[in-house]
């Protein structure tokens, strides 16, 4: 049973790969325009008070009062395929479900040197869910989860002249989690009370930090240059399912076990660059190095001795290595102003994988593709931004978890996103 918590826990902390747009568990649309470029130039382009989320610094390129809203639709198509040996015994047509993906920014210029800004918005999240057929199965890697990870985020920009500006935000991080998985064991154990495996839901607050600078070597030329320290969120809840008594050697099931977990958001560099060819036409691009090295182990206690009989200090519900490497993003995009009110963008983008030598069922993860394009309409301080993106993910090679095995058979989505900003 510990290797099979093991899966769970891990599914906590980063399956949401179907549903995410980028790698890992983490979520980029914080603004349409952006999703227009694929997120090209985004440290340093600065055309609504979105741009916060990426770099503090770039908020002193906006004038007056700007606020900004939207919301992102993410459609997910992930197929996959169970087996317990040569054939292929289960089969999911829909293993991510769509989503939306909020966001509200507001900066405000203090003075001629100094800009604020608040933020609400999600970097990272995770959702999947499998079928009752396939859970029958596979339910010890299948199952159901979701990941919530919300930022409130309130950051400051300093113009030292007017070539360089310098930024930091503060961030406030509220997570909720909630996770299934099933088997025929959780029924013989509990007398067909339950086919719950293993149930966890839990919720916890963290804090995080950002800071940036923006250097211009003229109007059109820019670069920008962003840091996201790592930060740890101290979750707590609930954990039900099956264990195994080390003294006894005897499969128990507990219930409300409350226990504690760490998880663990990764540090992100981004440095972005922006250039106006023409009037009408500029390129711009970005590499953002995300730090999943961070994520080398899982480890959930109980606050208790509920999950271990080993000792009355072994508090250890589940200890599981990781491994997850470093990954890079590689974007380039290009705007184009057709008139004074209409502007046109598009983009591509690389999106590396964390977790190429650790997939699970419930982190279908690979590299991924990124094509994307965009258009803004002006009028006088009103700007409304569509962007829509179509990603395109690896699939094909199989994959064995807990002696089971699957295979992804296709991993695309498209990201639809709307924006209203207003200045004032």
């Amino acid at each position: 049973m510990k290797n099979n918590h093991k899966a769970v826990v891990l599914a906590t902390l980063g399956l949401w790969s179907g549903l995410t747009s980028a790698a890992g568990f983490q979520i980029a649309e914080h603004s349409a325009s952006g999703l227009g470029r694929a997120f090209a130039g985004e440290a340093v382009i600065a055309d609504n008070a979105a741009t916060l989320a990426r770099n503090p610094a770039s908020m002193s390129m906006l004038q007056g009062t700007n606020v900004s809203s939207g919301i992102a639709y993410i459609d997910p198509n992930i197929q996959i395929e169970f087996s317990k040996g040569a054939t292929v015994d289960a089969f999911e047509d829909e293993a991510a479900p769509p989503a939306f993906v909020p966001n509200f920014f507001m900066t405000h210029e203090l003075n001629d040197k100094i800009t604020l800004g608040f933020g609400s918005y999600s970097d990272f999240g995770l959702a999947s869910e499998y079928s009752e057929e396939v859970n029958e199965q596979f339910g010890v890697i299948a199952g159901d989860t979701s990941v919530t990870v919300i930022n409130l985020n309130s950051s400051i920009a300093y113009e030292v002249n007017d070539q360089l500006a310098l930024g930091v935000s503060a961030s406030l991080l509220l997570a909720q989690a909630e996770l299934n998985r099933f088997s025929p064991i959780a029924g013989m154990v509990t007398g067909g009370e339950t086919d719950v495996f293993a149930n966890l839901e839990g919720t916890g607050i963290g804090f995080g930090y950002k800071v940036g600078a923006v250097y211009k070597l003229n109007e059109e030329h820019r670069w920008g240059l962003a840091y996201t320290g790592a930060s740890d969120i101290d979750m707590s809840g609930e954990f039900s399912g099956v264990q195994m008594n080390t003294e006894s050697a005897k499969v128990d099931y507990v219930k409300n076990v409350e226990g504690e977990l760490t998880l663990s958001l990764p540090s992100i560099i981004e440095l972005s660059g922006y250039h106006q060819l023409t009037n009408k036409f500029a390129v711009h691009y970005s590499w953002v190095h995300i730090g999943w090295s961070s994520f080398q182990e899982i480890k959930a206690t109980s606050k208790g001795n509920e999950c271990s009989t080993a000792g009355e200090n072994d508090k250890v519900c589940m200890q599981k290595p990781e491994e997850w490497k470093d990954s890079n993003r590689y974007s380039l995009g290009a705007t184009y102003q057709i008139t004074p009110h209409w502007t046109v963008r598009s983009g591509v983008a690389y999106d590396e994988t964390p977790t190429d030598q650790h997939v699970t069922a419930s982190i279908p993860d690979s590299d991924r593709m990124w094509y994307s394009a965009g258009l803004s309409y002006y009028r006088g301080d009103h700007q409304f931004d569509l962007g829509l993106t179509y990603l395109e993910g690896e699939t094909g090679e199989i994959i064995e978890e807990e002696g089971l095995f699957f295979k992804t058979t296709t991993s695309n989505a498209m990201l639809y996103a709307i924006q209203y900003s207003y200045t004032f």
